[in-house]
């Protein structure tokens, strides 16, 4: 057998067989805001309360789970539609002490920085603003792969006071806790 014509046959061969993980690759680019969903938990007075975020849109979404360190994203959440469970709370988080949402009606929530953590685990790190103010957040999450879509899952905790939020006789932590948990869910399709 002459191995000079047979080795390019068996190099492509070798090749071939990482082709099929790159063109199933999917990259997720497309957010389904009817699916997806931000919600958020915090104390007041030492008891447990918790509210959903409005409508979530990403202006900006890339994540192909073959290369997720070349993931990006821009997910903007609506202020104005904030549920807190009862009226007098959601007209008490519109106000200028609170979420301002007359002057800033969008949190937005920015990275170009994911991190592969292990079996479908990952951690994005970005930049959340609200009201105006910037600071760096890291937000593990979990993604798999359901029919035609990716599925996001994780949260992160911020503190208010870092962000204004909670401003005049609210800034007391033994009233409303400084930390505010936020979950996510956030499905995206090709």
């Amino acid at each position: 057998m002459n191995t000079v014509f047979f080795r390019p046959f068996a190099l492509a061969a070798v090749l071939s067989l990482g082709m099929p993980a790159v063109a199933g690759a999917v990259e997720y680019t497309t957010l389904d805001a009817q699916a997806s969903h931000a919600a958020f938990a915090y104390s007041q007075m030492n008891v447990k309360m918790d509210g959903r975020f409005g409508a979530l849109a990403a202006p900006v979404l890339s994540f192909d789970p073959a290369r997720p360190e070349a993931a990006r994203v821009v997910i903007e959440v609506a202020l104005a539609g904030v549920d807190a469970g009862y009226d007098e709370a959601n007209a008490e988080l519109s106000k200028d002490e609170w979420l301002a949402t007359a002057a800033h009606p969008l949190a937005v929530f920015t990275s170009d920085q994911v991190d592969a953590l292990g079996d479908g685990r990952y951690q994005a790190t970005g930049r959340l603003t609200i009201k105006g103010v910037t600071k760096t957040v890291a937000a593990p999450f979990t993604f798999k792969e359901d029919g035609q879509a990716g599925v996001f899952e994780g949260g992160f905790t911020f503190q208010r006071a870092d962000f204004g939020v909670g401003e005049g006789p609210w800034k007391d932590f033994s009233i409303v806790a400084n930390d505010i948990g936020i979950t996510f869910r956030v499905v995206a399709k090709p």
